[in-house]
């Protein structure tokens, strides 16, 4: 076998670059509407575990890989206000290997029903790859927290397909709330029905004359630029 298809085995992982990691976190930010703090040491010993979307937990060898090599990696992602891991636990658990006692990281500030988001974002992007069940199953988990975010947005974040989020979405059991519109992967509202967000925007203009733009796109579950066009049409 050659050096070349070696190096595309799936069965050996890569180690992660900083650079890939850092595209990952700013694709996200855009979705989840937060930034990164700026890198720093923290204590290994203060960090608690990830929510992690890996059902079968750390990859020993992985962990074994990442201990062994002298490459830097990229710092993980830590939850500020929970001290839990995001994205790096394969990274944490190799330098804890080493006898380190301190890793660099970086913080989230969001809420924390995005951690998981970001988790399964993070995972999906870089690293070792999830696994096509543990993508699905984290799809699934987050169309019951995110249900207003479209199957393309969910879809982006998991690493699948549109077409099996919309099937995960139909399939859903639990109580998924209704919207009106779905924001897509440019953070954008849009109408799942747009005739129906025009008419609502219709009657929340009859009902309230002078409303803003905001508040019409918000009640409307549409888009501002839609809002405008519904406003001058009715004037």
């Amino acid at each position: 076998m050659s050096n070349n298809s070696l190096a595309r085995s799936p069965q050996i992982p890569h180690p992660e670059t900083p650079a890939r990691v850092t595209n990952s976190q700013n694709q996200l930010s855009g979705i989840i509407g937060e930034r990164f703090s700026e890198p720093r040491r923290l204590p290994i010993a203060a960090l608690r575990a990830a929510d992690s979307p890996r059902s079968g937990g750390e990859d020993a060898e992985h962990v074994r890989l990442l201990a062994d090599q002298d490459a830097p990696t990229p710092p993980i992602v830590v939850h500020r206000p929970t001290m839990r891991v995001i994205d790096g636990m394969h990274r944490l658990r190799a330098a804890a290997l080493r006898g380190e006692r301190e890793i660099e990281a970086v913080f989230f500030d969001g809420p924390q029903e995005d951690v998981f988001v970001l988790s399964v974002g993070l995972n999906s992007a870089h690293g070792l790859p999830l696994g096509q069940a543990d993508r699905n199953a984290a799809a699934a988990r987050i169309i019951t927290t995110h249900w207003h975010w479209s199957d393309r947005a969910i879809a982006s974040v998991a690493g699948i397909s549109a077409k099996t989020v919309a099937a995960l979405r139909r399939r859903s059991t639990g109580e998924v709330p209704h919207s009106n519109g779905r924001v897509g992967r440019d953070g954008r509202v849009r109408a799942v029905d747009p005739a129906a967000g025009r008419r609502r925007a219709g009657a929340v203009l009859a009902e309230r004359p002078g409303a803003s733009l905001r508040e019409i796109a918000a009640r409307a579950g549409i888009s501002l630029s839609t809002a405008k066009d519904v406003r001058e049409r009715v004037r």
